[in-house]
């Protein structure tokens, strides 16, 4: 990973300029939020031992006399940084790095069939996550103090999902870690405060998960009589990412 870095470092600052006459380079601080993240959190557990086949949402049910509560999905905030090379002022280059956590939802509670008795379950889910997108895209200039660019790409995105069910025969975990290649669509804006400096708001889109992944955790085997105690999910980068930061343009050839 490191030698990859180092790698897009030196073609960002050192190749590009010999492939161009004309070139402005910049640093770039942001933080932002992540609606829905994870995606709906599916699986095997889920379906196999809680009859949810769509995930968070599956579990979302409820039943008159029962003491049950909403599963949100995920609430995620990220923060990141950027190094962008535009040529001719409409060509651009962006590589950057996000870290990623969840901070709100993820825990709830609904129902589940027990052996043909109605069981309230608990639920709580939880993610982190980090990601090194690079882009390739367009400049449009407005006036001198606007620039919105637009840039397509892929990411090195790594993640870890938890979840943990719990009802009154028992309790199971899981814990799953993996790595994907995400397409990403994005969308910035930046507002020039002097020569250097410019506000920026951008709207990432993440569209990948990884493979199907085995549970990393054995231990939980109480009340899954039959049922085993491995689970498998796949960790999912898919959805929006909305953030806001400043970027500072510190060379120009």
């Amino acid at each position: 990973m490191k030698k990859i870095s180092l790698l897009l470092f030196l073609f960002l600052f050192g190749a590009a300029p010999l492939a161009a006459g004309t070139a402005n380079y910049s640093m770039g601080f942001s933080a932002g939020i992540m609606p829905s993240y994870g995606g709906n959190l599916y699986s095997t557990t889920q379906a196999i031992v809680f009859d949810s086949n769509t995930g968070v949402d599956g579990i979302n049910k409820s039943l008159s006399g029962f003491n049950t509560k909403e599963v949100q999905r995920l609430f995620g905030i990220s923060c990141g940084v950027d190094f962008k090379a535009v040529f001719f002022d409409y060509f651009l280059l962006r590589v950057g790095g996000n870290y990623s956590m969840s901070v709100y939802g993820g825990e709830g509670k609904g129902m589940f069939d027990d052996a043909g008795t109605e069981t309230v379950l608990k639920c709580g889910y939880s993610m982190t996550s980090y990601d090194v997108p690079l882009t390739l895209g367009l400049v449009i200039p407005f006036w001198k103090d606007v620039k919105i660019s637009f840039s397509c790409g892929l990411a090195y995105a790594y993640g870890q999902y938890k979840n943990d069910f719990e009802w009154a025969a028992g309790e199971r975990k899981g814990s799953f870690s993996g790595w994907a290649l995400p397409l990403v669509l994005m969308l910035e804006g930046e507002y020039f405060i002097g020569e250097k400096f410019a506000l920026k708001t951008t709207l990432a889109y993440y569209k990948g998960a990884t493979e199907t992944i085995k549970d990393g955790t054995s231990s939980d085997t109480t009340g899954l009589a039959g049922a085993g105690a491995v689970d498998f999910a796949k960790i999912d980068f898919t959805g929006y990412r909305f953030s806001l930061g400043i970027s500072y343009y510190f060379y120009s050839i």
